[in-house]
């Protein structure tokens, strides 16, 4: 393995360079899983007593937990570093506490927005001084932050950590992920199983369309038709379907999520499980696309809809303007707030009118995780903290909090992120939705250095989906087949230039024959790959 001390001044300059991208390539590439931007108002109560009279846990209440890990007993400050919104309402609250149940350690949250990470993480780095725990940058992956020596384990500071580590759910831990060498460098925090592209909609227009897609799934007859009506019964006050046709990244998301329920096998780099070939040409995203096309051909679609972003579309679902969107749960908290006298259902995304439907595709591990800076010189108070909030008690209060718009980990402690059960409802059939993806970069971390080369293809999957919805193309086959081809010859030419810098890497790392698309891809299935 890498050197786990410092950084050269080729691998920091390279890595800022990959976290800068992250934003400067935004619109051109597939975009990670929209971060809620509307966060609950108020932490949950929290409790601060001496560890030989902790009382009973109330479900949701934060309480600090003596854990096994030996903290310091000097006085020293500790720093945590992460993209704020929900998670500052949530670790403000639980600081606070934590500086009252251990008054030697001084805690300093910083909540920063991602572009601002991706400056201030290299450049801590290079100085020696970065927050002892902190978020990745965009752009630059747990495999990239080892190899440099960003990162450390946690192995050598938690005493039960193989017992801690069982009490997760399957496939939390992966080698090439979350774990390098064998050694855990982080625990999954949140699920990567969340969805952008559940079906949300107007209890009141649906219903009075003659449809319930909650007791019955839409096919993609049926969610077509019932956009129709809606917009019919509308009159002109209100659509049948709306999406943030501005935003990018919308179009990907929608595409590759319909095409991965109709059966291609793909995730967020588009690429198909077992050929390792890119799938913008096969049979489920060309009809994904069509079935849009068909959509806007009735007119169901809000009107300007290609000039509005994300949070602009699923704002018109409060107001009442549109019926229908494709989009996730973190919609719901900023609704009931905004306009609680409308009646909000969630069901799951349409499916193809004849066959079994299948499934989207998660990455492995997890989501939200947080790092040990390997020059912390206080990384027993980050284990500490990480163990907790990775406890089904530390879930339960982290739930409360992040409601649905981002559930913890642990299904079992899901009844604390909403009183309402449709919401609990919501979040079960989100879990249904997905299985975990095979990962290039599990098998070969080298594939790292591949991610390094790619440049953006212009025009882009999705800038070409949006321009065949706006009518400024034609021919989706046409067109799906010169991404493909752009897409195919980038890979290429990127894997080329990784190794002739010496990467060990060929195409075939990133075909997985034994994927198969009704069951998780866990450890037990890279280790059958030939």
């Amino acid at each position: 393995m890498a050197k786990q001390n410092s950084i050269t001044r080729r691998g920091f300059l390279r890595l800022t360079a990959a976290a800068a991208a992250g934003g400067l390539l935004a619109g051109c590439a597939p975009a990670a899983t929209p971060t809620p931007t509307t966060a609950p108002t108020s932490a949950p109560a929290a409790t601060a007593v001496p560890a030989t009279a902790l009382p009973p846990m109330v479900k949701g209440e934060i309480r600090i937990i003596p854990t096994t890990v030996k903290l310091p007993k000097d006085k020293v400050t500790f720093r945590w570093l992460d993209s704020g919104d929900t998670k500052a309402i949530f670790w403000k609250k639980y600081f606070e506490l934590y500086q009252k149940a251990y008054p030697n350690i001084t805690c300093q949250y910083d909540g920063l927005p991602w572009n601002e990470i991706a400056k201030i993480v290299p450049v801590g780095v290079q100085n020696s001084n970065l927050h002892d725990c902190f978020s990745l940058p965009q752009g630059v992956s747990a495999s990239q932050a080892v190899a440099e020596g960003w990162i450390r384990p946690m192995d050598d500071l938690i005493p039960d950590i193989k017992e801690h580590k069982a009490k997760f759910p399957a496939g939390s831990f992966v080698e090439g992920v979350n774990v390098f060498g064998g050694k855990t460098y982080a625990f999954p925090h949140s699920t990567a199983k969340r969805s952008g592209t559940m079906l949300l909609y107007n209890e009141e227009y649906m219903k009075k369309a003659g449809y319930d897609p909650l007791a019955k799934r839409f096919t993609w007859s049926e969610y077509r038709a019932a956009a129709k009506k809606m917009t019919e019964q509308g009159a002109g006050k209100y659509y049948g379907v709306i999406i943030g046709g501005n935003q990018l990244n919308r179009w990907a998301d929608v595409v590759r999520s319909l095409a991965n329920i109709a059966g291609a096998r793909g995730s967020g780099d588009n690429i198909d499980f077992k050929t390792g070939e890119y799938f913008f040409t096969s049979d489920q995203v060309i009809a994904a696309i069509e079935l849009l096309l068909a959509i806007k051909s009735d007119g169901s679609f809000f009107p300007g809809f290609l000039s509005l972003t994300a949070p602009q579309a699923r704002a018109n679902i409060s107001q009442g303007n549109a019926a229908m969107i494709l989009q996730g749960l973190w919609c719901l908290p900023q609704w009931k707030t905004e306009n609680p006298a409308i009646s909000y259902g969630t069901a799951l995304t349409p499916a193809p009118d004849t066959g079994t439907p299948s499934f989207v595709y998660a990455a492995p591990g997890g989501n939200n995780e947080m790092w040990i800076y390997s020059k912390s010189k206080v990384p027993e108070v980050a284990a500490d903290i990480l163990y907790y909030r990775t406890t089904l008690e530390g879930q339960y209060a982290w739930n409360k909090v992040a409601g649905v718009s981002d559930p913890g980990i642990f299904p079992q402690a899901l009844e604390t992120a909403s009183s309402d059960p449709k919401d609990i409802k919501a979040l079960q059939m989100q879990d249904s939705l997905f299985k975990i993806a095979p990962s290039p970069l599990v098998r070969n971390p080298e594939t790292a250095k591949v991610s390094l080369e790619l440049k953006a293809v212009t025009p882009s999957f999705e800038q070409v989906i949006q321009g065949l919805v706006s009518g400024q193309l034609t021919d989706v086959k046409k067109n799906m087949q010169s991404v493909k081809d752009a897409y195919e010859k980038e890979l290429d030419r990127a894997i080329k230039a990784a190794v002739d810098k010496g990467a060990k890497v060929t195409r075939s790392d990133y075909a997985f024959p034994n994927f198969d698309p009704a069951k998780d891809y866990l450890d037990a299935d890279y280790a059958g790959l030939k």
